[in-house]
């Protein structure tokens, strides 16, 4: 025998005696014919056609609802199962690859609409019926469905819009400003569910307490909060309620606040009448705005200035608007300020007087009035007035204020009173000036 040969030969003789020797070893025997045995079995069940129960777990429970209750508006909020248990029988090469896809638990709802009356939501009990859906693997039999059957509970649904109300307890540190009520992402919620749950819904709130003092601007998520007529709080999940918005953002803009004193604008006023006796109501006002445009202001000047020459015994307040400069929110929520002035003490009279003059006449030109005497109302202390006479009055008629002063023309008049400190003119007047050439009026003569 060829050496190569031998060595072979002894070498697979060592494997036969291995081999052997394992199958001497009773405990890998032992797992080694239970593998086997499991094999076969797992063969034997796969390729039998025996008839025999599977349970086919977690298929959805369809309610069909009838048309009188869809008609109705009702609803059903709550049930005791979602899924049921159906078992079948069959082939298990068939029942072993069905699934809750392959099947369809039913149950009819057909309620009595006069059972709902608005106050609480009904209960009522359905079977169950489970069935093979149709294009589906058809060789087996459905025995029973688990449970037989489902709890419902139900009422008509409704739903109503309410306006948010902000119950937002909070101060604001001296020197700051925060709006009476907050800024909302929404201000009106619907709630939506049963009708017995929804009428039950006074208001929705927005509640929320801080606890310091706000010296900058805060923004929060805030929940939506349902009360009864009662005060009490409605809990939406356990009365099976939906709100369009749970939370609610809510932004409080804090800024900078200042007073300042109105001021107002008066025009024509005499030396003598004293400071004291104009009053301005509101005296002060309060601006809020960022802190560096409201340190820019310590006063307002009213928007529209007053002619004291309007101002007489009889016509002594004036109401104007108070300004409000860009980047700047007036808080006191007043837009206009009251101007009076104190007139007591002081009457009203009307002289005639002749003395009116022309003045600043143009180069080349002479003026001559056509108006010979004015009658002009004056206004002073009563101890004064009753001393003056027309001789008092002079009117000045100034032509540089007049754009072309040529021919018959009317100009405005200035009023002064001589000789009496805490008298004036009151009201506006004019006289007929006639505008001619210098040179006119000698050759005229010559004539």
């Amino acid at each position: 025998m060829m050496p190569g040969k031998k060595e072979k030969n002894e070498q697979g003789e060592k494997k036969r005696v291995k081999v052997l020797r394992a199958f001497e070893n009773n405990t890998l025997l032992l797992i080694f014919s239970l593998l086997c045995a499991a094999v076969i079995w797992f063969i034997m069940m796969a390729t039998s056609g025996e008839s025999r129960a599977v349970v086919v777990r977690n298929v959805p429970i369809s309610i069909q609802m009838s048309e009188t209750a869809q008609e109705a508006g009702i609803r059903i909020f709550d049930r005791s199962y979602l899924t049921a248990d159906v078992s079948i029988t069959g082939s298990s090469l068939i029942t072993n690859k069905v699934t809750a896809d392959d099947l369809e638990v039913t149950a009819v709802f057909d309620p009595s609409v006069t059972m709902l009356t608005g106050n609480s939501m009904q209960q009522a009990s359905l079977q169950l019926r489970a069935v093979k859906k149709g294009n589906t693997i058809s060789e087996y039999e459905v025995e029973s469905v688990s449970p037989a059957e489902v709890s419902v509970s139900y009422d008509k649904y409704k739903e109503v819009q309410l306006s948010l109300e902000t119950d937002i307890e909070y101060t604001v540190a001296e020197s700051y400003y925060a709006p009476a009520a907050p800024t909302l992402s929404t201000e009106i919620v619907t709630v939506s569910g049963p009708e017995s749950a929804v009428n039950r819904v006074a208001r929705a709130a927005l509640v929320y307490t801080f606890s310091d003092e706000l010296t900058q601007s805060k923004s929060l998520s805030c929940k939506v909060t349902l009360f009864d007529a009662n005060g009490d709080t409605i809990d939406p999940a356990e009365n099976f309620l939906t709100l369009s918005d749970s939370t609610v953002d809510i932004s409080i803009p804090v800024t900078s606040r200042q007073t300042v004193e109105l001021v107002a604008d008066i025009r024509n006023i005499p030396e003598s009448f004293a400071e004291s006796r104009i009053t301005i109501d509101p005296a002060t006002i309060e601006i809020a705005g960022d802190g560096e445009t409201v340190s820019k202001y310590t006063e307002l000047t009213l928007a529209s200035p007053i002619n004291f020459l309007d101002v007489t015994p009889s016509n002594t307040t004036f109401q104007v608007a108070i300004p409000v400069p860009s980047g700047v929110t007036n808080i006191s929520r007043v837009e206009t300020a009251t101007v009076t002035f104190n007139m007591n003490g002081y009457s009203e009279r009307e002289l005639t007087t002749t003395n009116i003059s022309v003045v600043n006449a143009p180069e080349g030109k002479t003026a001559e009035t056509t108006t010979r005497s004015l009658k002009v109302r004056v206004i002073g202390t009563a101890a004064q007035v009753s001393k003056l006479t027309g001789d008092s009055i002079f009117c000045t008629v100034d032509l540089s204020s007049v754009s072309d002063p040529s021919g018959n023309i009317e100009v405005p008049v200035t009023v002064t009173v001589n000789n009496a400190e805490s008298c004036w003119a009151t009201g506006t007047y004019t006289a007929h000036v006639t505008v001619s050439d210098a040179a006119a009026a000698p050759s005229a003569a010559a004539e």
